[in-house]
């Protein structure tokens, strides 16, 4: 595979993919894959909670071994890499990049996890493959966004395919040449547009059809299926980025794979909606310190042009609510928090939601626009009706690498969604993850979020209920010391993937309907 007389694109990734295994990772890079697990697992939580799993299950209805998160509920492999991943993106909870304009998380590891629990993988290999399929999502992420959006294309679907492939290519163990076939069949089953935002049932499937192309391009590649060789420099670069640069800039995005990490380089959400709510979420809840929302005559909120672009002012539902700054900076004043449950036409009609938003205006700011997308500020002034006038301007939002959330704080986030659905096993949940490679994670959890019994080491047979699962194989562990988990106690992802599906709440009964 070469172009121009130099090895291609899908070459370098190749190598890359195929050389870079757990032990070359360093142990930030691996710590900042379990948590990005975890955070995942909250959005896909977020999402059943929300009723999203209903709709794929009916769709998809043949029933298979692998598990559907927050459900009891098994699918065919395929099947339950599109339903895992559509659920995770269902309710914009998961993970993002400034850089790409997309979602990593939800784009690859329901896949990778999926994949890796069937083929009986350890922790380890897990850890790796997400590692690898980060750095394809977000290297190529950076070469054609912002042109991709500008072109009609949303770039969680465009790259979940390649980056799933990578992933998936990690786990079945590909040499180089079988790796770079393998993301550049990818590309070609990466599809998504922009305008599927407005809906809130396609957008998420258009991501996990993608996901799903990604994973089936690795398995062809690893009978022996070829990929076009120059596919990123003569077709992908061009059709989602159009400049004539982008193939140089991926080429420079690739130079240092395996010396520097970007998984870091991504934003976890601390709310729910559109991220260019969160600013100016938490730049109003800072100016009003709990202050009644009663007593406020006017709120103004200045972003940059490119958010107050993608924003609904006003929504007329829901699904538009995700992207109205005033209904995000409403539901905080009013509900003491702006997480995804608010986000309902119920909640869009109460009238003190609906008397905030009528004295918010949103407007953008050009002064703010210097150094997008590093800086996404928001400054927020709040008039009282007293007279008083309260500001607080914010350049990251909570969730940012600039202002990043704690270990403690992901797992208050997977707790609170998480214990609806599971009650007391997810704090076992909670414990296998951060588990997963024998190597815990620097710091405490709060109290009562890790399990203090068990840690799981194997994968439970069929049948076994979920405690027994906990149980199998394990030794009692709760939190390890810092040197981490003995060997034999390291869990595997088949035994967290057997947690996730044994969900204590219950599915409507028409999911087991015979298929329309």
């Amino acid at each position: 595979m070469s172009h121009q007389g130099t090895d291609t694109l899908a070459v370098e990734l190749g190598r890359f993919i195929a050389r870079s295994r757990y032990d070359g990772l360093p142990a930030d890079v691996a710590d900042a894959v379990k948590l990005r697990v975890l955070d995942v697992l909250a959005a896909a939580c977020s999402g059943v909670l929300a009723g999203n799993h209903e709709g794929p299950l009916r769709l998809l209805p043949e029933p298979g071994a692998c598990g559907i998160w927050g459900t009891p509920q098994r699918r065919c492999l395929r099947d339950a890499v599109i339903i895992n991943s559509a659920l995770s993106h269902s309710t914009y909870f998961e993970d993002g990049s400034r850089y790409t304009g997309g979602h990593p998380s939800s784009a690859l590891i329901p896949a990778a996890l999926t994949l890796a629990a069937a083929r009986g993988a350890t922790g380890r290999m897990l850890v790796a493959a997400i590692a690898n399929g980060y750095e394809v999502f977000l290297r190529l992420g950076r070469a054609i966004y912002p042109a991709t959006v500008r072109r009609g294309f949303q770039s969680t679907a465009i790259l979940a395919a390649p980056a799933t492939a990578a992933a998936a290519a990690t786990l079945l163990d590909l040499p180089a040449e079988r790796a770079a076939h393998a993301v550049a069949i990818a590309c070609s089953h990466g599809a998504g547009l922009k305008a599927a935002l407005k809906s809130a049932d396609s957008q998420p499937l258009q991501v996990g059809r993608s996901s799903e192309g990604g994973l089936l391009a690795a398995l062809y590649a690893a009978q022996g299926a070829t990929g076009a060789p120059d596919i990123f420099e003569t077709g992908f670069l061009p059709a989602f980025a159009g400049p004539a640069d982008a193939v140089a800039e991926a080429r420079q995005a690739a130079r240092d794979l395996g010396a520097r990490w970007s998984i870091d380089e991504t934003y976890l959400k601390a709310h729910g909606g559109c991220r260019g709510n969160h600013a100016p979420v938490d730049a109003a809840a800072a100016a009003m310190q709990g202050m009644d929302p009663a007593a406020v005559a006017h709120i103004d909120v200045n972003v940059d042009t490119v958010t107050r672009a993608a924003a609904i002012e006003p929504p007329r539902n829901a699904d538009q609510a995700q992207f109205s700054i005033a209904f995000s900076i409403a539901a905080m004043l009013v509900a003491g928090d702006a997480a995804p449950a608010r986000y309902t036409d119920a909640m869009l009609a109460d009238e003190r939601i609906r008397g905030l938003m009528a004295r918010t205006s949103v407007n953008a700011d050009p002064a703010l626009d210097a150094g997008y997308p590093d800086r996404r500020p928001a400054l927020v002034t709040v008039t009282l009706a007293d007279g008083r006038v309260l500001r607080h301007a914010l350049d990251h939002a909570r969730g940012e690498p600039e202002n990043p959330m704690s270990r403690q704080d992901i797992a208050r986030k997977f707790d609170q969604v998480a214990t609806p659905i599971y009650g007391a096993d997810r704090a076992r949940i909670l414990d296998v993850v951060l588990a997963l490679d024998g190597a815990r994670p620097e710091g405490t959890l709060p109290s009562g979020a890790v399990s203090s019994g068990t840690s799981l080491a194997g994968a439970a047979s069929s049948g076994t209920s979920p405690s027994a699962a906990a149980r199998a194989g394990a030794s009692p562990a709760g939190i390890a010391p810092a040197g981490g988990v003995a060997p034999q106690d390291v869990p595997s992802p088949a035994a967290l993937a057997t947690l996730l599906s044994a969900a204590a709440m219950p599915v409507s009964s028409t999911l087991n309907a015979a298929h329309p």
